[in-house]
């Protein structure tokens, strides 16, 4: 258990003093038992001993303590939702639920969007979309690249791009295509020629 990860597949490894049980958090995998129950040393406790930092028991207690509070929380938050994913090691480092938690549908798209090579030009416009209309950048990763994809279509062909294919490659409704559709006509208008430079 070096390093506090997980000797098999390299995750964080997740102290949970309620069932006794040292868990990786990415894999499941029951890694070691706890025998020490006792809680981190305290100032006014009489077996304090002086040092600056808590008693450890396979790291830090304080350490562990907020991993298991994120872990809980997060395990709350998608429970019943088989069609979340979450990183697992981001989320415990940070404690940020932002960017952490995807669903199948946007996993797929991302996945879509790599092997069309779409990545460096969805970027640029998403870029050009913030600095002429920030207010379009609030909704799913998804949806924003829909978005960035139909702008560049706009800027290129003068014409929207056919609505299966976007629907297909990102994983959106036809109700949304044609929202964003509408999104992107609003910002292209916006767009001096200058402003645009595509890559």
């Amino acid at each position: 258990m070096k390093d506090n990860r997980c000797p098999l597949c390299g995750g964080i490894l997740v102290w949970d003093y309620e069932r006794g049980e040292v868990t990786c958090s990415s894999c499941g995998t029951v890694i070691d038992t706890i025998y020490d129950y006792s809680p981190p040393y305290r100032k006014n406790d009489i077996s304090y001993t002086g040092r600056t930092e808590p008693a450890r028991h396979n790291g830090g207690h304080k350490e562990y303590y907020i991993h298991i509070r994120r872990y809980n929380l997060v395990q709350k938050y998608v429970m019943g939702r088989p069609w979340l994913h979450i990183d697992y090691d981001k989320y415990l480092n940070t404690g940020k639920l932002v960017k952490t938690i995807k669903s199948d549908a946007t996993i797929n798209a991302e996945r879509n969007i790599e092997e069309l090579g779409l990545r460096h030009e969805l970027q640029h416009y998403l870029k050009l979309i913030e600095r002429v209309y920030p207010a379009a950048l609030a909704r799913t990763e998804r949806s924003k690249y829909a978005l960035a994809y139909i702008l560049s279509y706009l800027d290129k062909k003068k014409r929207p791009p056919l609505e299966h294919r976007v629907i297909n490659i990102f994983n959106i409704s036809s109700t949304s295509y044609k929202r964003l559709l509408r999104l992107a006509k609003k910002i292209h208008s916006r767009i001096k020629p200058a402003n645009i430079n595509p890559p």
